[in-house]
């Protein structure tokens, strides 16, 4: 059963907005999706009906925000299939994730964290600093800009000295959408002792997500890829491992008991939640979860594809095109980022919104090293999602040929 497109897009007020006498045409969801009214009418849910924090009152309003917080974790570990509730800690987003990680390990000096070459910042700069305080070394295997990936030898290779003790990758690039083969990494580490963290920012709201099945030792992702607040985030970590970590934000929550030398932490995912928490925003991002649950993730995949496909042989027919990442559009999920020769990716972003009210977005996407390394110019991307639609394809092939035929 496909998508009832028209019918979804009734759910996003911002696109019954007008700019110019046209509807908006919004295709930078890689970066942040648009939120439905049902995950804002729960967020104002909690505003309006019971503006509290949780665990500390007890008070009505307490326990009714006690209760939708559990709640919502409860659906988090549901949508990600985890054994355990527990498992489950609320941030701000995936960069803070990460750096809750790479802050609160314990990893012996002249060990290795192996990340690929193409990392967004936020799983590049974490590695980094923690490399250069602690006599860590930090590693890379290739993603290459052009075709599918093949990086997997070199991979291997770094394992197979047994030095790597950490992991880190992305599951779907935000640049060329390509998806890593994730499972067999995943096995392949832990073959070779390594932990495995799994960036899904990028995959969550395309993909399913189930981290038992590649076993990671950490997953994280950002609400705001996938229809819900900003500034919420989630890490999974297996129970072993979490326990292993030193929270490195503490106070309020994260200790059951303190004197002036010590204290007593809270459980586990307690003590790695600090202060008072965006209970409106965890209560959104769970209303997220199950507006995507219930679209269907197979649906969002074959309306991201088809879509993506159409755009890419249109794509094709423009000269002096460069299509980062795999050349068949089904192994590049919801995204497609191309360099068109001889013409400023910012300059063409800006002209398909002035012109067309159609919003793309251009730069290196948080990957500056992976540019630098590839000697690449700014790209321009689109980023598809569920409201998308065919007529807005249309309308964006017809722009670019109008533009790229005046260059």
């Amino acid at each position: 059963m496909g998508l009832n497109v028209a019918r979804i897009r009734e759910d996003f007020p911002c696109l019954c907005q007008d700019g110019a006498g046209r509807a908006p045409v919004y295709l930078d969801n890689a970066c942040m999706t648009l939120k439905p009214t049902q995950v804002l009418d729960a967020m104002m849910e909690y505003y309006t009906k019971h503006p509290s924090c949780h665990k500390r009152a007890m008070h009505r309003f307490g326990v009714m925000t006690t209760k939708k917080y559990a709640r919502a974790r409860s659906v988090v570990k549901e949508y990600l299939n985890a054994p355990k509730d527990s498992e489950v800690v609320f941030t701000r987003n995936t960069t803070e994730s990460i750096n809750l990680v790479a802050n609160s390990l314990d990893l012996a000096e002249g060990s290795i964290v192996l990340i690929s070459d193409a990392e967004h910042n936020s799983n590049l700069l974490p590695w980094v600093f923690l490399c250069q305080r602690s006599g860590l070394l930090l590693r890379t295997f290739p993603v290459r800009p052009d075709g599918p990936f093949e990086g997997l030898q070199e991979y291997r290779e770094w394992l197979e000295t047994g030095k790597v003790k950490l992991v880190s990758t992305f599951h779907t690039s935000n640049v060329t959408g390509v998806t890593l083969p994730i499972r067999e990494m995943v096995s392949l580490a832990h073959h070779h002792g390594a932990m495995f963290f799994l960036d899904a920012a990028q995959g969550l709201p395309h993909q399913p997500i189930d981290v038992r099945a590649p076993d990671a030792d950490f997953v994280a992702f950002s609400f705001h890829k996938a229809f819900g607040p900003t500034g919420m985030g989630a890490l999974y970590g297996k129970t072993r491992r979490l326990v292993e970590l030193r929270p490195f934000l503490v106070g309020g929550d994260t200790i059951e008991d303190a004197d002036y030398g010590s204290c007593t932490l809270s459980p586990i995912p307690e003590r790695f939640e600090a202060g008072l928490q965006n209970y409106a925003g965890v209560i959104g991002s769970a209303a997220a979860l199950e507006y995507l649950a219930n679209v269907g993730i197979a649906n969002v995949e074959r309306h991201e594809r088809e879509l993506n496909e159409f755009i890419t042989e249109e794509l094709a027919k423009l000269p002096k095109v460069r299509i980062l990442g795999p050349p068949d559009a089904a192994s590049r999920s919801s995204i497609l980022s191309f360099i068109v020769e001889g013409l400023d990716s910012g300059e063409l972003s800006i002209l398909l919104d002035k012109s067309a009210n159609v919003m793309t977005r251009s730069g290196v996407h948080c990957c500056h090293a992976w540019f630098h390394k590839y000697d690449l110019p700014p790209s321009l991307r689109v980023s598809l999602s569920i409201y998308n639609t065919l007529d807005e394809a249309e309308l964006l092939v017809r722009t670019l040929h109008s533009i790229v035929k005046h260059f």
